[in-house]
């Protein structure tokens, strides 16, 4: 197997155990990309990503559902934003717009997921990450226990790859939220332009 670099991420000292992880779990995988449509190939190509320090890589390892999830908060964060800045009245703008958070300032899924799992949470992912040892299925999930005593929960998506489960059930309810926020801020949007067309008529 070749020889591990270091990156800038490694120096952190919590990281350095996934030199260990990443050798157990691609002594089978030779010079080969890991298969993420299999549970020991997603764990390989996430404590891949980590060993990278690359937050757009482990993004792509995460449980579909989430994918999707920020995808849509995305969408409908940005979605507000613009309406805001494009037809609030300025004395409301600055508070409209703080209510947003920060998806609002995301310029993809990928980058509101970097925003959110900083270093820390990527050391924490690569805590857990090891050699599987034991697997359950619980519900459509996998429960996935790890030579480093990990326990993760890994769900196979309609693409066939499966995924780190990671907030999907909170990132569901905060899509739900934003797809109802941009609803209300269309019709406020739509209000202030109608109100701004009777008041240039009226002079």
């Amino acid at each position: 197997m070749r020889r591990l670099q270091y990156s800038r991420f490694l120096r952190d000292t919590s990281t350095l155990l996934l030199l260990s992880l990443v050798s157990g779990l691609c002594e089978a995988c030779g010079d080969g990309a890991p298969d993420p449509r299999t549970v020991r190939g997603a764990l390989d190509a996430a404590a891949q990503a980590i060993e990278a320090n690359d937050s757009a890589r482990l993004f792509r390892m995460i449980d579909q559902r989430a994918r999707y999830a920020l995808a849509s908060i995305v969408h409908s964060r940005v979605t507000a934003k613009q309406l805001i800045e494009a037809d609030y009245p300025a004395n409301e703008r600055a508070s409209a717009l703080a209510q947003l958070g920060d998806a609002a300032l995301a310029s993809s899924p990928a980058d509101l997921f970097a925003h959110r799992c900083d270093a820390a949470c990527m050391a924490d992912f690569g805590r857990q990450i090891g050699a599987p040892t034991a697997e359950e299925n619980t519900g459509g999930d996998v429960v996935v226990h790890t030579a480093r005593g990990g326990t993760l929960h890994m769900h196979a998506g309609k693409d066939g790859w499966y995924g780190l489960v990671w907030n999907t059930d909170a990132l569901d309810a905060e899509r739900s939220k934003a797809t109802r926020d941009l609803d209300q801020i269309r019709q406020n949007a739509t209000a202030y332009r109608l109100r701004r067309t009777l008041d240039s008529t009226a002079h």
